[in-house]
């Protein structure tokens, strides 16, 4: 059963499309596990990096992987970022992904949306 639905933003579309088969299975089955699961999905999957910002946790290929993401009323999971762990990185990676955030909260994203749709029409 599942506990919502998942939207992409265009960066993880992006780079969920150019991954290998075998590593898109990998990240496949962790997205499918969140959205089963939604917030009830804790540790070691998922961790609160600020607020409403969370993070999806898995490897490919022995590479710490993080997508960053939150949960949108009407049990919508929606994936901001994606980014490979490094210590040196994260604070920045968190800074762009709460940036991210941002921008889907004042633009009130709802799925369907095209990139350069102002949401007007």
């Amino acid at each position: 059963m599942t506990w919502g639905t998942v939207e992409l933003e265009p960066e993880v579309r992006d780079w969920l499309e150019r991954l290998p088969t075998a590593q898109f299975a990998t990240a496949a089955f962790y997205v499918d596990l969140l959205a089963e699961q939604g917030p009830l999905l804790g540790e070691p999957y998922t961790r609160q990096l600020d607020g409403k910002l969370r993070e999806l946790r898995f490897h490919l290929e022995g590479r710490a992987v993080r997508v960053t993401y939150w949960i949108a009323p009407g049990r919508r999971v929606v994936l901001l970022t994606v980014f490979a762990k490094t210590r040196m990185r994260e604070a920045a990676e968190v800074s762009r992904a709460r940036r991210a955030l941002a921008r889907c909260l004042t633009e009130s994203h709802t799925v369907g949306e095209g990139e350069g749709d102002d949401g007007d029409g």
